[in-house]
Formats: C-alpha cells, structure tokens, sequence
C-alpha cells in the first residue's frame, strides 16, 4: 500500500536533486560549529560570563556571546534542509521513480510518518534555541535544546528502523548496504557519545563533556551528509537489486 500523501509530492522536488538536502544540511551545520570554533581559539580562547564549564564552552556559550548572527544563519539553513533530508530520505523509498518499496509494511509507513515529524520538530526547535538563546535564558535554553534534541533523536532511531530491512534483508539495492551501515554507526556513535555527555557533565567532568559535546555535534554533520548515498539518482541507470540475476531463471 502506498502512502496516502506520496502523490501530493511527487512532483514538488526532482527525484534528481534530492541528494542536495542532506549535503547542504551537513555542510551548513558543519561550517556553523566550525567557524564558531575557530573564532573561540583565534580570540585566545575565552571564559565568557555563565560559562558552567571552566575549561571548553558549551556551543551555546560561545554563540550567546559572540558571532549570533551567524549561529542564527547556520542553525536555519540546517534546520530548513534537515526537514527537507527526513522528507527525501523517506520519500525516494517509496517513489516509483526511486526504489519503488509501494508494497512496504504498514509499519514501516507509520514509522517513515514518525520520523518526518520529529525531524521537522527539532528543527523548530533547533531555529528557536539560535534566535531565542541569550546568556540568562537558561530555562528556555533547556527546554529548546530537549526539543532539537529529542526531535534528533527520534528521527534517527525511526528512520534506522525503516531503513534496517536493507542492512539485515537477503537482497539490498545496489550500493544501498554500505550507506545504511554507516549511517547506522553514526548514530550509535551518537548515542554513544551522547550518554557519556550526560554522565560526565553531571558528574562534574567538565573537560570531558566539553570535548564530548563538540564531537556530538560533529558527528551530527557526517550523520546527515551520509544520507547523500540514500538520494542519489544515478543518471542512467535503474535502480537494481543485488544478486537479482542470480535469481533469474536459468531458462527462458
């Protein structure tokens, strides 16, 4: 059964072009940490007024303080593209023109649902905390930063699982496994480094979850960049099935 709302879509975006989402999400939020970064360590690496950790700043310390507008730029655009990376991400699985998966689990088809959603609630979210976020918004700062990051993470966890079927399946698409690997990885990376962030800030490790969360925040960017290998249409070339000669008749 094929999504209610696909036709609705179908011809919004070209199936061709759908890859730039997740590339320019990527890059944006990228570019964002990193100029932020660098300007931290060029300016001789400051403690600004607030700063809990005494010895790396949290994102939010350094774009409160200086650089906002382009933490407000940086957080639109990946904010903007991120919503359009979960829309191509679920949508060319069950395009015609792309995988062609019409006959998908319900499951599946509410879960693809799921992710989209969330995916479009962190980035509210995450546009919110860069305009909003002052140096004496604590409480709101708290509560938009569960919001980008709960949406992330129910995006993620949802669209592993519609996706997983193409990692543990007998036949994959063509090329499909190692991208739905890596992605996979990433996300447990951050998770992984997510909950050691949780543990050792509130622990008192300020260093450590300092460092942890600048990593977080990287790996988010190869995270959404590696859904370039879900969208990219070959020019050329339909999509294929791996091993599918093997399952051909040996007479015809």
């Amino acid at each position: 059964m094929a999504r209610p709302w696909y036709r609705a879509f179908r011809d919004f975006f070209s199936i061709r072009r759908l890859w730039l989402f997740p590339l320019l999400a990527g890059s944006a939020w990228f570019i964002t940490l990193t100029i932020l970064l660098v300007r931290w360590l060029v300016i001789g690496r400051p403690q600004y007024p607030g700063q809990v950790n005494p010895y790396v700043p949290f994102i939010s310390d350094i774009a409160a303080h200086q650089f906002k507008p382009v933490f407000i730029v940086g957080c639109v655009v990946t904010g903007v593209t991120f919503v359009g990376t979960m829309f191509a991400v679920h949508h060319v699985r069950y395009s015609p023109q792309f995988y062609k998966l019409t006959d998908d689990a319900l499951w599946r088809q509410i879960t693809s649902l799921i992710a989209e959603v969330a995916g479009m609630g962190a980035a509210v979210s995450l546009i919110n905390l860069s305009v909003f976020d002052t140096a004496d918004a604590h409480v709101r700062h708290r509560h938009l930063l569960m919001g980008t990051f709960g949406g992330l993470f129910v995006s993620a966890i949802t669209t592993t699982a519609v996706w997983w079927d193409q990692i543990c399946g007998p036949t994959v698409f063509v090329g499909l496994r190692k991208w739905c690997m890596f992605n996979t990885f990433l996300v447990l990376c951050q998770f992984g480094c997510g909950l050691a962030f949780v543990i050792l800030m509130y622990g008192g490790y300020y260093k450590s979850s300092g460092i942890l969360e600048w990593c977080l925040t990287y790996l988010g960017s190869f995270w959404l960049a590696s859904f370039v290998g879900y969208t990219m249409f070959r020019e050329g070339e339909e999509v294929r099935i791996e091993n599918e000669d093997e399952r051909q008749p040996l007479l015809v």
